[in-house]
């Protein structure tokens, strides 16, 4: 991959600029991108990104080899894609984009019943 840490910073940049993307140490090191406190994915290192799928994605993903069953989690949504090449970064952008979606999905939703269950207790 020609300048393989520019493009890498690039990728990361990208997450972070995510609406509503921090991002936080991970607890099994390296960093961690979170949409209100969701993990969407992490980096170990700067070659090696495991990213949090729904199911349906993570087969779809599988078994266009665009990536790789995560090692300890294979069966909980979790896939991992190394970056090696062009391609890598171009498959790890759409697999990421996937992850934020549902995250961000998820956590709007949630988010909504919270502020639902608070005005509900305030009227009471």
């Amino acid at each position: 991959m020609s300048d393989s840490l520019s493009e890498q910073q690039s990728l990361r940049n990208w997450i972070e600029h995510l609406p509503e993307v921090t991002k936080a140490p991970h607890r099994f090191g390296g960093v961690e991108f979170q949409v209100h406190g969701l993990e969407f994915m992490h980096f170990h290192g700067d070659t090696h990104l495991d990213i949090h799928l729904s199911r349906e994605d993570q087969a779809k993903v599988l078994e266009a080899g665009k990536a790789e069953h995560h090692q300890f989690a294979p069966d909980a949504g979790w896939v991992t894609v190394r970056l090696r090449s062009e391609r890598d970064l171009d498959n790890a952008r759409e697999i990421i984009q996937l992850a934020y979606s549902r995250a961000k999905r998820i956590m709007e939703s949630h988010l909504a019943r919270r502020e639902t269950s608070n005005i509900a207790k305030e009227t009471i």
